[in-house]
C-alpha cells in the first residue's frame, strides 16, 4: 500500500482528536490525559555499548544488568542522535498538541536515558529498581503533584518479569488518582491463559497480581487506571470469561473488571477503535497496549478521547520503536 494512503488515516484520526480536545477541555485543570508508551530498548548509547560487549544468549534476569544476544533475533538497537531527536519530538508532541499528564513508560533503562527523549516539561520518576535495561516507570508533567508508591514486584514472577511501577497524582486530595504501569509477560497473544504454553503460564500467575491491585483500590475508594504493554489482544481477550478460578483465569479483561469487589468494573481505552499504524512499516493489526480506567474515574470524566500517536513519515527509517505513543484524553 502506498505510504500516503495508509499513513491518511492517521492524520485524519489525530487532527480529530485534537478538534475533539478543544470542544471537551474546559477548564485546563478539571481533566486528565493519560499516555502509555514502550520505547523499545530505550538507552543511553554508553549503556548500549557497553552492555553489547558482554551480552547473554538468553534473556538476562531481572537481577542481571545485560543485554540479550539470542541466535536468529534482533538484537536491542542502537540509535543515534538523530533517532533520539525524532522521539523528542514525539514526546514534545505528547506534551504540547495532546497536553498529556502521565505517561507510563515501558523498555527504558531509567530516568537518564527517558531525558534523551523527554526533554522540557517533565518529570521522570518511579521507574521500578531492577538492574535489567527494560524498567517500567513514568513521565510526569511539570508542576503535577505525585508520590511514587514503590514496585509492584509480585509481576516478576519467576525473576525474570518485570516488576509494576506505582503513582499516585494529587497525593491526598479529592483529585487523587492512582495509575499502575505494567509490561506484562509476552508471547501469549491470544487463546485461553491454561494452555501448555510457557508464556501463558506466567501471563496467569501476573493476573491476579493485578486483579489484586485494582481490587484494593476499589476497597480504598480511590480513582485508579492500569496502563502500559499487555501483550494480550484485548479485543478479542475481552469476548471471553475468565473461568471461576480468580488465581488461575483463562482470559484478563473479565478477570479484572468483574465487579467483585462491588465498583471493580473498568473501561478500556481501544474498545472498538480502529487500529491506527505507528509508521508505514507497522503491519499489526491488533493493540497490545492499552489504558484501563474504573468506574470512579470514568464517572468523573465523562468526555473521553482516545489517539494513537503515529511517527512523523519523515522519520521513516530512523530507529525508533516498534510502539507508538497512546493517549486517552479524560474530560468532565
Amino acid at each position: 500500500m502506498p505510504r500516503t494512503r495508509m499513513l491518511a488515516p492517521a492524520r485524519l484520526a489525530v487532527l480529530g482528536w485534537v478538534m475533539g480536545l478543544t470542544l471537551l477541555s474546559g477548564p485546563a485543570h478539571a481533566g486528565l490525559t493519560l499516555a502509555t508508551w514502550n520505547m523499545e530498548w530505550l538507552m543511553t548509547p554508553a549503556a548500549h555499548d557497553d552492555l553489547a560487549t558482554r551480552c547473554m544468549r538468553q534473556q538476562p534476569g531481572s537481577n542481571e544488568r545485560a543485554l540479550p544476544c539470542t541466535p536468529g533475533r534482533t538484537p536491542p538497537p542502537s540509535r543515534s542522535t538523530a533517532d533520539f531527536d525524532a522521539l523528542a519530538r514525539t514526546a514534545a508532541q505528547l506534551r504540547g498538541m495532546h497536553q498529556a499528564d502521565l505517561v507510563g513508560l515501558q523498555e527504558v533503562d531509567g530516568p537518564e536515558a527517558a531525558r534523551l527523549v523527554f526533554r522540557q516539561g517533565w518529570k521522570l520518576d518511579c521507574f521500578v529498581q531492577r538492574a535489567h535495561p527494560q524498567k517500567v516507570g513514568f513521565a510526569i508533567r511539570e508542576g503535577l503533584p505525585y508520590r511514587c508508591n514503590g514496585d509492584l514486584r509480585a509481576l516478576d514472577v519467576d525473576g525474570s518479569s518485570r516488576a509494576g511501577a506505582d503513582i499516585s497524582l494529587w497525593p491526598g486530595t479529592p483529585r487523587e488518582v492512582r495509575v499502575l504501569s505494567v509490561h506484562l509477560k509476552s508471547g501469549c497473544f491470544t487463546g485461553k491463559l491454561d494452555r501448555s504454553f510457557g508464556p501463558c503460564g506466567r501471563l496467569q500467575q501476573q493476573v491476579p497480581i493485578v486483579e489484586q491491585w485494582i481490587d484494593q483500590r476499589v476497597r480504598d475508594g480511590v480513582a485508579f487506571a492500569v496502563l502500559g504493554d499487555f501483550n494480550r489482544h484485548l479485543d478479542k481477550d475481552a469476548r471471553y470469561p475468565a473461568g471461576p478460578d480468580e488465581d488461575a483465569p483463562l482470559n484478563v479483561v473479565q478477570a479484572w473488571s468483574d465487579h467483585n469487589p462491588p465498583g471493580a468494573v473498568l473501561w478500556r481505552a481501544t474498545e472498538g477503535a480502529p487500529v491506527v499504524p505507528c509508521d508505514a512499516d507497522d503491519t499489526h493489526r491488533q493493540y497490545i497496549d492499552d489504558i484501563f480506567i474504573d468506574q470512579r474515574l470514568a464517572d468523573r470524566q465523562k468526555n473521553r478521547r482516545f489517539a494513537r500517536l503515529p511517527y512523523d513519515p519523515a522519520d521513516r527509517g530512523r530507529q525508533l520503536s516498534d510502539h507508538c505513543p497512546l493517549v486517552w484524553s479524560l474530560q468532565p
